[in-house]
């Protein structure tokens, strides 16, 4: 009994030890996560792209939760003489533990309580019983549901350290698999996007975090991202490169990266042009397949058309194990405007799918990708034409194709053959055409391979000449196929007439009337029509003003030249001519001048201009009877500037080139007197200012006739007034007591007593030069006696009054037309008196001169005058101050000098 009592506890503790066993790990289990493929949910991702997807995992059973449903919770179904229904908490779990889901799991009773029986049970939630019911029934059963991860999970990056939460949701019930997909970006994170999108750099790790409750731990997964594309190299064959048969292209692809997974990830994909019109007609692609090598695969593919003619255009196309997509791009740039510019290929929205109808000669139809080209060419190329004149031009910013046919700039030694495909330029020589039987001494295909031969002759063709051009070598184009023959009979002229214009009165001429246009042509031309059009804004795209046409008629007696003549314009201004005239064929039109603006009309010399002048501009006369002048002698000054400025654009450009004008007649004529001809008198250097030096003219007004004529030969007299006036003399301000003054200019009568007669109060005058001072008094009579006898304007004076009384003295303009040195004042070393000389002969007594500017050039370096009414000597600062006319200086120089007022 002892023993056996101690048995059973021994059995009972032995069972929930086992039951511990059995359960702990199905209530406990631990979590674990990785990143997984989408394409293949077995394997793991490795990489991840920016812009691209990543799978998210996390297996944990103990996130698993079940719906029990019995006695008062059991689900209520109402049935109507049916034996079929469908639970709602699905799927259904297995209750009994037998491994399966069937009709052991569910249990159903009527209203009152009394079990149906069940025929049929499944996960799926359908319950088919074995007699159709009427009425409520219930059933008691196990419901699994679907769960999340709620707030356990995170995801981050370096760009994104605190990372975003993620929601994983149940793959199914009782699963314990977690699954979500996020989207990597550049731009800003956002978990509540659909789906969650975190921000990630283009070389950056992403971290996959989940916090398990039970047992409390932290599991992790790391992904690296890589967004570089795979790289393309040895693209083969060439661009543009032809040949008789299907063509086998190839090219490398590696990526250093993430790599590329296996040759089923690179592709050929192509696009047939069948009638060679630049639009793709069918396509096609293929696994690349080839050899392994360092980072990536060697790609060959034999690309099958079943065609003699067409152009294959192909793109190679790879995706590494991040998912970045590479296609290969022959040049990421184009010419805009003959620039390059940037043009890369955009894989992502590379039309892959849809290539039928796509226009490769536009990038923007092919993402920027731009094509590999092969050309299928099982055919000869043949001569389709030839015209001369057409050249290669290197100032054509198209670097494509340079060809200028303009005929109105034909090279009268070129003649351009065009054959009907592109030809192996190795194979061109001009030994290998002829025109009009000889040999050209250069044949080029410029630009590479191109359907278009240059030929440079020997000796320029006349301006009809339409020569026989013939193929007597042997040409091959890029396929191999060669052609010995072909011939024009004719070539298409394509030189336009070479014009001669000459218009009356030479260049640029000037008219008051019509003009006459002479045209010349280096070949028949029908007839020529002459366009004229005002200048009217030189600095504006719109130049010139609405043209009126003329048409040329054939000069008698001569062969290919013609006149036409311009009549008069309505208005003066400059006028722009431009010829044209078509050759016989009627497609060359030759031209001579400009027919567009802006014109340059200082230095264009395209433009063929006239100028149109019907008046003579009326000119300004000095002195006039307004101001007058105080000088008998003065220069009279007759000036037609008005004349070169007759037409103004509307920018104040003078458009007026002709402003000379040659005198006719000239006269003058003086009050009381006969008029005077002074025409061999006028004196001028540009027949625009006339000159005459008056002599001892009265006070009064005297009138001036002159009659010119301007070089478009309008004529016309003008009369002027020129009035003469009296001069004022100039006053001397003096106080009582001695005064230092000076004289501006020297005095018509420079005696003493004049300047100074005997009724003035002045009592003394004195003055200081190299022979020591000079003194004069006043003698019984008033007259002046001493050894001061006349007034010097190079000197200066003390002059003693005891009154206010001013001096008053004529003293006339120097005469600019007599052939004297100006007045200058001699300086010798010490102390010398100054005075303060008016070059101008307009200032008085008071006008200020700067005495930096008097005494330029001469070491003074003391400077005084003196205050009468104050008494006083001041010091005159000669850098800053300013001289008096009227007043004299004490000036002391260091060394023998002379002042140049």
């Amino acid at each position: 009994m002892k023993s056996k009592r101690r048995f059973i506890p021994l059995v009972f503790l032995g069972a929930i030890i086992l039951s511990l066993i059995v359960i702990v790990p199905a209530f406990s289990a631990s979590g674990d996560v990785r990143f997984y493929s989408q394409s293949d949910t077995s394997k793991d991702q490795s990489w991840a792209r920016q812009g691209g997807d990543v799978a998210l995992e996390v297996k944990d059973s103990d996130l698993d939760v079940v719906v029990k449903l019995s006695g008062d919770s059991a689900e209520s179904v109402t049935l109507n003489n049916s034996d079929s229904f469908n639970l709602t908490n699905i799927p259904v779990a297995d209750r009994n533990g037998d491994g399966f889901v069937n009709r052991g799991d569910v249990a159903v009773v009527d209203a009152d309580n009394n079990p149906l029986t069940v025929d049929r049970a499944g996960a799926d939630g359908r319950i088919d019983l074995v007699a159709a019911h009427t009425g409520t029934v219930r059933v008691s059963y196990d419901g699994a549901v679907k769960n999340d991860t709620g707030d356990t999970v995170t995801v981050r990056s370096k760009q994104e350290p605190n990372g975003i939460a993620v929601t994983l949701t149940e793959t199914k019930a009782n699963s314990g698999v977690f699954r979500a997909v996020i989207e990597t970006t550049s731009g800003d994170s956002d978990a509540d996007a659909s789906p969650p999108k975190l921000k990630v750099a283009k070389s950056d790790t992403i971290t996959l975090r989940y916090k398990d409750a039970d047992p409390k731990s932290t599991v992790s997964d790391t992904l690296t991202v890589e967004t570089t594309a795979p790289a393309f190299a040895e693209a083969s064959p060439a661009h543009g490169s032809a040949g008789r048969a299907d063509p086998d292209v190839s090219f490398k692809v590696t990526d250093s990266g993430s790599g590329i997974a296996d040759d089923d990830d690179v592709y050929v994909i192509w696009g047939i042009d069948s009638d060679q019109d630049g639009t793709i007609d069918s396509a096609g692609e293929a696994n690349g397949g080839g050899d392994p090598i360092d980072d990536g695969f060697l790609a060959r593919e034999r690309i099958s058309t079943d065609e003699d003619n067409a152009t294959v255009y192909w793109w190679g196309l790879a995706t590494d194990k991040a998912g970045n997509v590479g296609v290969t791009d022959r040049s990421s740039k184009i010419k805009v405007d003959g620039k390059d510019t940037s043009d890369p290929c955009d894989a992502a929205e590379f039309p892959r799918a849809s290539l039928v109808g796509v226009d490769v000669g536009n990038t923007a139809e092919v993402m920027g990708c731009q094509p590999y080209s092969v050309k299928i060419d099982d055919t000869k190329p043949t001569v389709s034409s030839a015209q001369t004149g057409a050249f290669w031009d290197t100032s054509n910013k198209d670097d494509s194709d340079k060809t200028n046919t303009s005929p109105s700039k034909a090279k009268a030694n070129m003649v351009l053959v065009t054959f009907s495909e592109s030809l192996n330029a190795d194979t061109v020589d001009a030994a290998d055409f002829e025109v009009n039987d000889v040999a050209p001494t250069g044949a080029d295909v410029y630009g590479g391979a191109k359907s278009k031969v240059f030929l440079t002759l020997g000796s320029d063709l006349a301006a009809n000449a339409q020569p026989k051009v013939e193929l007597v070598g042997t040409v091959e184009d890029l396929a191999g196929n060669r052609q010995t023959s072909g011939k024009v009979d004719s070539a298409s002229d394509g030189i336009a007439p070479t014009l001669t214009v000459m218009l009356e009165g030479g260049d640029r001429p000037v008219t008051k009337g019509s003009l006459k246009v002479t045209i010349t042509s280096n070949e028949d031309v029908g007839t020529p029509n002459v366009a004229v059009a005002e200048v009217e804004d030189s600095d504006d795209s719109s130049a010139l003003g609405s043209a009126s046409n003329y048409e040329a008629v054939l000069k008698a007696g001569e062969d290919n030249m013609y006149e036409a003549t311009i009549s008069a314009p309505s208005s003066a201004g400059l006028y722009n001519v431009y010829v044209t005239a078509p050759d016989a064929t009627a497609s060359n039109e030759g031209s001579k001048g400009v027919n567009s603006g802006p014109i340059d009309v200082t230095a264009d010399t395209k433009a063929m201009l006239f100028e149109f002048d019907n008046d003579v501009s009326a000119p300004t006369v000095l002195p006039d009877d307004s101001t007058g002048s105080d000088n008998p002698n003065t220069f009279i000054t007759i000036d037609f500037a008005d004349e070169g400025m007759e037409y103004m654009d509307f920018d104040g450009v003078d458009l007026d080139t002709h402003a000379t004008v040659e005198v006719v007649s000239a006269s003058l004529k003086s009050p009381g007197q006969d008029a005077m001809d002074i025409t061999d008198a006028l004196a001028t250097t540009d027949n625009v200012i006339l000159l005459y030096k008056a002599s001892g003219l009265a006070k009064g007004t005297h009138e001036v006739k002159v009659k010119v004529k301007d070089q478009a030969g309008n004529e016309e007299e003008f009369t002027s007034k020129v009035k003469i006036t009296e001069r004022r003399a100039f006053t001397l301000k003096l106080n009582p007591g001695w005064n230092m003054v000076s004289f501006p200019g020297q005095p018509s009568d420079s005696s003493l007593n004049a300047v100074i007669p005997a009724d003035h109060p002045a009592s003394s005058i004195l003055s200081y030069g190299s022979g020591g001072w000079q003194t004069a008094i006043r003698n019984d009579d008033g007259s002046w006696i001493g050894t001061l006898t006349h007034i010097d304007a190079t000197k200066a004076y003390w002059i003693a009054t005891d009154s206010f009384e001013s001096i008053k003295v004529d003293i006339p303009r120097r005469d600019a037309g007599t052939p004297t040195l100006p007045p200058t004042v001699s300086l010798s070393a010490g102390w010398n008196f100054v005075p303060v000389i008016d070059s101008t002969g307009d200032r008085g007594h008071g006008d200020t001169v700067d005495a930096s500017d008097y005494f330029s050039g001469v070491k003074a370096t003391r400077v005084y005058t003196f205050d009468t009414l104050l008494g006083t000597w001041q010091s005159v600062d000669v850098a800053n101050d300013k001289l008096m006319i009227g007043s004299g200086y004490w000036v002391y120089s260091e060394t023998d000098d002379v002042i140049a007022p």
